[in-house]
């Protein structure tokens, strides 16, 4: 995700080295899900699934499932006290229309009914009880029914804003089992998500006049073709009001493997643009595509460019991205600047074209650091947020090596006083040191390794995003680029599509570089950084 705070924050790290106590395992999950839009009501009417492959050396004898749309049913959940304690109360006022939920749910296994029952402090949390145990190497199939009441766009990352929907977090899906045991979470808007990589195969019934943006390679013939005649940079008029949903109905069928998530946006209004890349290792080409509402229309007329430019400088220093299709969608959500989805990134409003373009840089860029190094972002945000942020200050100061702080943050948090503390003339890495100094002249500092929602909401951006990013490119200026861009891909080839623990990244750049590097990635538990 695009934290606000992150044009603005600067950071050095320490990484915590983390023991592993048993041998390294990754459960899978396949899933085929059927979902219908409800336009007029606000609901996802769906079956699902789900074959899981039991990869451990452990008999399972139940599942934890994660059930994320009843984050925002009441006021018992994590997500309400969440949002309570950062000062907001709109949930807390919020009607029963504005609110979400799961229901409708009906598990079998093996085609057999199994009992489940939701945590008793957390109700967007299951367990799953097995009919019988689940021997290493065996898998089960698993299917519900469920129904989605959506809920609205103001809270956080899932939500309908009128009848423009982002479908993100929206079904069943099964904890991370891994060397560490399970990793059942609550959704939260601070503190993101770690999820199983599998397979998808996803198909949406929907009016036929929505456009989706979505995870996965479109396998509906017709809507390629409906997609290609709308690319088209001669924008209409601006009208943002929503035109009359189409009497017939359409289904979009999309497929993806080795993801750990599926989400999509459906709008009446978008505009459509396809761009591709050819990515610089492999030589592969891959299919761009842009969709965004009248209202901002003038500034994502360049967005292809900006997709285009991410794609091939995080395939350059990290590794060629290994999916199809890169989509980025403008949307209103209330977490952060934008979310990230493999392959598919929402980005909300921007109001200048230099802040659209870094944050399509940064949410394209967690297709890497979320997306196919798929750590546990709860816990270690840093390896997510902190090195994707790192890649997008690097990506600034490659394209714009010459260009100032103040030059490109127009409606920045400094705004008109950015020349008065005279950051008009440093450099964009410059500022950003100087803010990440502020929560340690405040004595507020907290260690890199806290846990995400653990920290303040100011030293989310500024500790966990930027002053990780700094101290990475101070570890690159220290072993060299040429040698810090080996262990990265080093490090992407070795983990990819797996998940990558602060001890496996540690264990990448000692072996690669050769080098005692004790003084990077020592216990990041000192607030003195």
């Amino acid at each position: 995700m695009f934290h606000r705070f992150t044009l603005h924050l600067i950071l050095f790290f320490v990484l915590k080295v983390s023991t592993v106590s048993c041998q390294y395992f990754q459960q899978h999950v396949s899933y085929k899900i059927d979902v219908t839009l409800d336009d007029k009501n606000h609901f996802l009417n769906a079956f699902e699934t789900i074959e899981y492959t039991n990869n451990s050396r452990f008999a399972l004898t139940s599942i934890y499932f994660h059930l994320w749309p009843n984050a925002y049913k009441d006021e018992t959940t994590q997500l309400f006290k969440q949002t309570l304690d950062d000062g907001s109360t709109k949930m807390y006022n919020a009607n029963e229309e504005q609110r979400g939920y799961i229901d409708s749910l009906d598990f079998y296994v093996d085609n057999k009914k199994a009992e489940f029952h939701l945590l008793k402090d957390s109700i967007d949390i299951m367990i799953l009880t097995l009919n019988e145990p689940l021997p290493p190497g065996k898998k089960v199939t698993i299917t519900t029914p469920f129904r989605v009441k959506i809920a609205d766009a103001s809270f956080s990352r899932m939500g309908h804003n009128g009848q423009a929907y982002y479908i993100t977090q929206w079904y069943p899906k099964p904890a991370v089992f891994d060397q560490f045991g399970w990793h059942q979470m609550p959704y939260l808007t601070q503190g993101e998500f770690y999820s199983e990589f599998g397979d998808y195969d996803v198909k949406i019934t929907l009016p036929a006049n929505y456009t989706v943006g979505a995870t996965g390679d479109l396998q509906t013939a017709s809507e390629l073709e409906r997609l290609e005649k709308l690319n088209d940079n001669n924008f209409d008029k601006f009208d943002m009001a929503f035109p009359l949903s189409d009497t017939e109905t359409k289904v979009l069928q999309y497929k993806q493997s080795n993801v750990h998530d599926f989400g999509w946006v459906a709008d009446k209004r978008f505009h459509v643009l396809k761009g591709e890349v050819e990515l610089p290792n492999t030589k592969r080409k891959v299919t761009l595509w842009a969709m965004f509402t009248p209202l901002e229309d003038h500034l994502w007329k360049n967005s292809i460019e900006y997709m285009h430019d991410a794609a091939y400088y995080y395939s350059l220093w990290n590794g060629d991205y290994p999916y199809n299709q890169i989509t980025a969608v403008d949307g209103t959500i209330a977490a952060g600047g934008g979310m990230e989805y493999p392959n598919m990134t929402i980005i909300g409003q921007s109001r200048t074209a230099h802040l659209l373009e870094m944050v399509i840089v940064h949410e394209i860029g967690h297709n890497w650091f979320y997306g196919i190094l798929g750590s546990n972002e709860r816990d270690h945000g840093w390896m997510d947020e902190g090195i994707n942020s790192f890649n997008e200050m690097r990506y600034v100061y490659t394209k714009y090596p010459i260009e100032k702080f103040d030059n490109r943050n127009e409606l920045s948090a400094l705004g008109k006083f950015s020349h008065w503390l005279h950051v008009d003339k440093l450099s964009d890495k410059q500022v950003r040191m100087g803010f990440y100094k502020v929560p340690a002249l405040r004595k507020t500092s907290q260690a890199i390794e806290t846990k995400s929602p653990d920290f303040t909401s100011t030293n989310y951006g500024s500790i966990m995003y930027t002053k990780t990013a700094l101290a990475f490119d101070y570890l690159k200026n220290y072993l060299s680029t040429e040698m810090f861009d080996k262990c990265m891909q080093t490090y992407f080839e070795t983990w990819k599509f797996k998940h990558p623990y602060p001890n496996d990244l540690k264990n990448v750049f000692m072996k690669m570089s050769d080098q005692n590097l004790a003084c990077c990635f020592s216990i990041a538990t000192s607030r003195r950084m």
